[in-house]
Parts: C-alpha cells; structure tokens; sequence
C-alpha cells in the first residue's frame, strides 16, 4: 500500500465568470516531509486518510448565498478524483465567508447505511446505531507505542452527548478562496496527549472533532 507523507490538505475555490460560474474546489495534498516536535522530531506517515464534506455553503453574513447541491463528498487520500469537486453557481452574488459541514450529520447517520458517497463499502459506516465515521486517519509514526508504532483515529458519533459532526464557517471573499486542513498540528494534539487511538464515539471523539474543525483555516 502506497505511504504518502503530508501535513496540509488544500482547497482551492477558483471562480470562472459567466452567466453563471462553475467553481471547481480542487483538494491539495502537499506531500512535504513533517515532524512533530515533542522533545525530538517524530516524522509521521498517513496511511489512510478519509473524511465526508457536505453543505458546502458561501455566506453573506447571515444569509445563505448558495449551497453545493450535491449532499455528500467523500475526501479520501487514495482517490484522486474526489479531489477536485465542481459545481454551477448562478451569477451575481457576493459572499464574505464559507461553511461546511465536517461529517455526517445525525439525520444520515440515524436512518442506516445510504448508497453514494455514504455507502458502507468505503469503509465509513460503523453500524445502526453508531452511524458513520465522520474523519479517519491512519498511519505510523515514531512517538506510537511499539511494535507498531501505529495511531488509528475513527472519529464519528450522532448520539447526544457525543454528536462528532462538526459546522465550520471561515471569513472568505473573491479574492481569498484558499483553505487549508492542518493536519499536522491536529496529530500533534492527539500525540501530546497520549493519544493514539479512537475507535468509538466517546469523549476522546470529541475532542479531536473539535481539533479537527479548528486546524481549517484561511490565511490572510
């Protein structure tokens, strides 16, 4: 199995005018060697890396712009084509920020398995009543405990208290559509605490949802 080395994910929104526009959002990888510093530099390696997008929203303040209409895209490391999403907006609008959803929201996750992008056959559905896995990443890296040296993060829940799907908003404009995952920092979260596996909905979900929704940003 191919070992790919990274730590940012980047989406690149690239608008072309028409009478209306096709804005493709095009998913970067940047494949660039990555410590993370604790104490000694602990190079990581992903393995899988997999996680659902959806409500892809451009915002003016409050109010709705327009919503990508397809309901569910699912980001995976090993399928470039899911890299690259493009969508028909209609012509003449403005937005100052973009939202989307980071997984599978509870209405999905409690009616069982779906076809698409939530079919089970991607290796994201847990069961009935644990739903889907809403981000998955694995891989290896030197601060693991051995023999392995192996981390394995299934982050997913939709019951109350341990809903794991996470809404993100970031301040956006025409100018300025590049987004970008820091995956780097959301492991070395994990890592400083010990962290190195979660594979049930819980309180450790949580947290990492949390992490995960926070490494999104834009840069000014």
């Amino acid at each position: 199995m191919v070992i790919r080395k990274l730590s940012l994910l980047t989406f690149l929104f690239l608008s072309f005018l028409g009478e209306g526009f096709t804005t493709d959002i095009t998913i970067r990888v940047t494949p660039i060697n990555t410590s993370l510093t604790s104490g000694e530099a602990h190079p990581f390696q992903i393995k899988t890396l997999r996680f659902y997008l959806s409500e892809i929203t451009f915002m003016n303040g409050k109010d709705t712009v327009w919503t990508e209409p397809e309901g569910y895209r699912l980001i995976d490391l090993a399928d470039s084509s899911s890299f690259h999403i493009a969508s028909y907006v209609p012509d003449g609008f403005f937005f100052d920020a973009i939202r989307f959803r980071l997984g599978v929201d509870s209405v999905s996750s409690s009616t069982g398995a779906h076809t698409g992008a939530l079919d089970p056959a991607y290796g994201m559905y847990w069961a009935w009543h644990t739903g889907y896995v809403n981000l998955k990443i694995e891989g290896t890296c030197h601060a693991c405990p051995p023999p392995k040296n192996d981390f394995e993060f299934h982050i997913g829940g939709f019951q109350s208290p341990f809903n794991a799907e996470r809404v993100i908003t970031l301040k956006a404009s025409n100018n300025n559509l590049e987004i970008f995952f820091d995956l780097a920092n959301l492991l070395k979260e994990a890592f400083s605490s010990n962290q190195f596996r979660i594979m049930t909905p819980g309180a450790a979900a949580m947290r990492m949802a949390d992490n995960a929704a926070k490494s999104f940003y834009i840069r000014p």
